[in-house]
């Protein structure tokens, strides 16, 4: 049976906008004879349809994953949803608990100070408790893909998609994803118990004698942080996330479509998404997307020449790493300069 969209309030806050413009570009999509249903959103996408009615029903936990798998399935306006999209992210993150930067700054600096993966002392709630389990992600620098391929290899697979939900308190953890998570870090055993003892003391329904069972790390390795242990943070770099801003505002003064300007750049779709993200990309895509505003104002087009010509360089080690696995991911030869 087709999900039934719900009525969507008559306010325009980003969750309520970015809705219905998903709703619009399914109605685009669909014909007389035959309605884009999430089904086939979903066939197309490999989103849940579950996730799909989220999204159109206006949830504001909606994901950037979800929202380009529908863009891509219907055949929408990728850089317009991203922008709808960031609004949605935006107030989300201006919502978060205001400690989320102090946890991870005590987080990052206990571990620094121990050499260990330790629970952080004076966790108070479980919010906080949540907010140090994403610091000991990034410390340890693994996206969601590598903790759910580590935890697929230590017995316990979960998906990158659970393990964000349960990381991000938007689905109730357990004693066995909490193992999981841990273990997929590298948080020897010994350590994982006081994660646990923490984590139990939050909810007195919890038992952690009868629920905890730690994962043995024989088949893992103690991750040990670099210079770039926080590779997530820093994949997005000031000037690249300007650059990117500086391009939607041409595009915005022209009013192009993001096809019409991935095809006068000669840049596939994976790559206009990491071009708006600020990620790396090879100085000579740099220049194709600065020659493709070809409509904007001067001034923009001269900033956005300027700004190219300081991109120019070799990726940092954290950039190499990352766009070689996209490279691989997307079958593209490793180039880093143009």
């Amino acid at each position: 049976m087709a999900r039934t969209p719900d009525p969507l309030p008559q306010r325009d806050d980003p969750m309520i906008k970015l809705a219905r413009f998903l709703r619009a570009t399914q109605a685009d999509a669909s014909t007389i004879t035959e309605f884009m249903t999430l089904q086939k959103i979903s066939q197309l996408s490999g989103v849940s349809e579950g996730s799909l009615s989220k999204a159109q029903n206006g949830d504001p936990r909606v994901s950037w994953r979800t929202v380009e798998g529908w863009m891509h399935a219907c055949g929408g306006d990728l850089m317009t949803a991203r922008r709808l999209w960031n609004k949605v992210h935006e107030l989300q993150q201006a919502k978060a608990p205001a400690d989320a930067a102090a946890v991870q700054a005590r987080a990052f600096g206990y571990w620094e100070r121990s050499g260990g993966r330790a629970v952080v002392p004076g966790l108070e709630t479980e919010a906080q408790f949540l907010l140090a389990l994403t610091a000991l992600r990034k410390y340890v620098g693994m996206s969601l893909r590598e903790l759910s391929q580590a935890t697929e290899r230590l017995g316990v697979p979960y998906s990158r998609a659970t393990l964000g939900a349960v990381i991000a308190g938007e689905r109730a953890m357990t004693f066995e994803h909490l193992a999981a998570v841990l273990a997929g870090c590298g948080v020897p055993v010994r350590q994982q118990q006081g994660w646990a003892r923490t984590f139990a003391k939050f909810d007195p329904a919890r038992d952690v004698r009868t629920g905890w069972s730690p994962r043995s790390l024989r088949r893992s390795r103690l991750v040990e942080p670099a210079g770039e242990q926080v590779e997530e943070i820093l994949l997005s770099s000031p000037a690249r996330t300007r650059f990117a801003s500086v391009l939607e505002r041409a595009l915005t003064e022209e009013n192009v479509t993001i096809k019409e300007f991935a095809a006068r750049a000669k840049l596939d779709m994976p790559l206009v998404d990491r071009l708006f993200a600020g990620k790396f990309l090879p100085a000579h895509m740099l220049a194709r997307a600065s020659e493709a505003a070809v409509g904007a104002n001067p001034r923009t087009r001269r900033e956005l020449t300027v700004l190219a010509q300081a991109l120019v360089r070799s990726p940092a080690p954290g950039e190499q790493r990352e766009w070689g696995r996209f490279c691989r991911a997307n079958g593209i030869a490793e180039s880093w300069a143009g």
